[in-house]
């Protein structure tokens, strides 16, 4: 084995260095595993192995946050080299040989996953197997990513397409050197047990003030306490799951109400549940950000030319 490679082997393992550089730039162990989607005891295990493969301490930590030590202000230039060595790496290769029939790497949120995407996917296949000598047969994978962490993947080269979503009043999602593609609009509606709404009362989100709230994702959840508090009142929260089906399993049983996007009850629809469109809660988009060296492949295209033909939005709807 070659002596350089057999000394940086001795390090650990190479992916520790850009964790650290992520928590570096996002300024505390916190804020750094928010972005990147993983747990903060997780991230902080990766980091106090880095420190002990180095030998060194790499930064301090502080009511507001860290502060890098020398030898954490050498390894953050280092970090940003091997994370530009690998995104640089990534774009020759595409630039090279383009996807080379390769799997696509995908990542999307739960429900556009078990949603659209599926439907998608399987539109290609039986496109290919119906016609074998005039369309192309593309490979795929797929991962179950929230935006953040999905964002994170495709800076870091992990996968080719992030599918991701942002609510009307948020800025759209961003990334250098990647092209962010819209796909359309995701209602969300208003679930609310059936025989909580038989008199059709509930029009406006303050008609649900004083009812319990099934939460999902900690985005979604965002954004739910979010409108809610713009509808003036502080939602309670009784269940939390980032599981459409089983956000709608709860409120059919009548143990709360929910915002959950249309796009979301296309395979998981259940009985029991009104779907109710109020103005006040508005839209999500859906978008997908893929490497702009990537944007032309045929794969991308020809995948994005499938989600185009879907409708993004679920059923049952009740205005």
């Amino acid at each position: 084995m070659s002596k350089q490679f057999d000394q940086a082997l001795t390090v650990g393992d190479p992916k520790r260095l850009l964790l650290f550089g992520a928590v570096a730039e996002a300024g505390s162990l916190g804020a750094a595993a928010r972005e990147i989607g993983w747990s903060q005891p997780a991230l902080s295990q990766h980091m106090s192995a880095l420190e002990k493969d180095l030998g060194v301490s790499l930064f301090d930590r502080t009511p507001r946050g860290i502060v890098l030590t020398t030898a954490g202000q050498l390894a953050l230039i280092r970090a940003s080299e091997v994370a530009a060595s690998v995104t640089g790496l990534r774009r020759d290769l595409a630039t090279a040989f383009g996807l080379g029939g390769r799997n696509v790497r995908l990542a999307g949120f739960p429900s556009f996953v078990i949603g659209p995407l599926a439907g998608a996917l399987g539109t290609l296949e039986t496109s290919a197997a119906d016609h074998p000598d005039t369309v192309t047969r593309h490979s795929y994978e797929v991962v179950e990513a929230e935006p953040p962490e999905a964002l994170t993947l495709l800076e870091n080269g992990a996968i080719d397409v992030a599918f991701v979503f942002h609510h009307e009043d948020e800025d759209p999602p961003h990334l250098d050197n990647a092209s962010t593609i819209d796909l359309g609009e995701d209602r969300l509606d208003l679930l609310v047990p059936e025989r909580w709404n038989r008199a059709g009362q509930i029009h406006t989100l303050a008609d649900v003030a004083e009812l319990p709230w099934i939460m999902g994702c900690e985005r979604c959840r965002s954004t739910a306490e979010r409108l809610c508090r713009r509808a003036g009142f502080e939602p309670r929260t009784r269940h939390i799951t980032d599981n459409p089906g089983a956000i709608q399993a709860l409120v059919s049983n009548s143990l709360g109400v929910a915002l959950l996007p249309q796009s979301a009850r296309r395979t998981t629809a259940v009985d029991g549940i009104a779907a109710i469109s109020i103005a006040e809660v508005g839209t999500r988009r859906i978008s997908a950000l893929v490497p702009t060296e990537l944007d032309t492949a045929p794969e991308i295209t020809d995948l994005l030319d499938a989600l185009r033909t879907l409708s993004l939005g679920g059923r049952d709807r009740q205005e």
